[in-house]
């Protein structure tokens, strides 16, 4: 077999062939593949984005009703404004329990806020020690919201040991009649 130059660009011409294939068919659609996956990457990082905060909005859903619960629980325990005075009367009865007399009792200027107010007592009661603290642990078994903001504790100077003066502020949460006005009736 002669190997002439018909034969030589006939190899040449066989060996260009793959080489243009691959310079005019396969490296654009490489191209095109490697920019589609990075696509396809950009994409799904995008999608897994999106469903954590999807997730993070279920959570936040859960979390509100969970609030909205708790808020539901704490309004319960807030009395009417017109059942403040039973709320005292309770307090009243408590000190009694325990051996305390009341000196003197000064209400302040309601508190007032977007859902309930609160009425500080400026209260001074007298008596021994141990009742008072009884007093202060069944004040804070109420069912009602109560809170002491402010204490002084003194002994008392011609008394007998453990009797004691205590000046403080008694807060007493309410329901404000117009915080939750009346639906009319069909």
């Amino acid at each position: 077999m002669r190997f002439g130059l018909r034969e030589l660009i006939f190899v040449m011409v066989l060996l260009a062939v793959p080489v243009a294939a691959w310079w005019f068919v396969f490296k654009p659609n490489n191209l095109q593949i490697a920019q589609a996956r990075e696509e396809i990457r950009a994409k799904q990082q995008k999608l897994q984005q999106l469903q954590a905060a999807t997730r993070q909005m279920e959570d936040l859903g859960h979390e509100i009703d969970k609030l909205t619960e708790a808020i539901d629980v704490f309004e319960a325990k807030l009395p009417a404004e017109k059942e403040v005075e039973v709320m005292l009367k309770e307090v009243w009865q408590l000190a009694a329990k325990h051996g305390l007399k009341p000196r003197s009792v000064r209400a302040e200027k309601p508190i007032k806020s977007s859902r309930y107010s609160e009425l500080p007592l400026k209260m001074v009661i007298t008596g021994n020690f141990d009742g008072y603290y009884a007093f202060l642990l069944d004040l804070e078994r109420l069912s009602r919201i109560t809170r002491v903001p402010e204490m002084k504790l003194e002994k008392l100077k011609n008394g007998d040991e453990g009797q004691m003066e205590a000046q403080f502020t008694l807060s007493i949460f309410f329901e404000p009649q117009d915080a939750n006005p009346t639906t009319p009736k069909a």
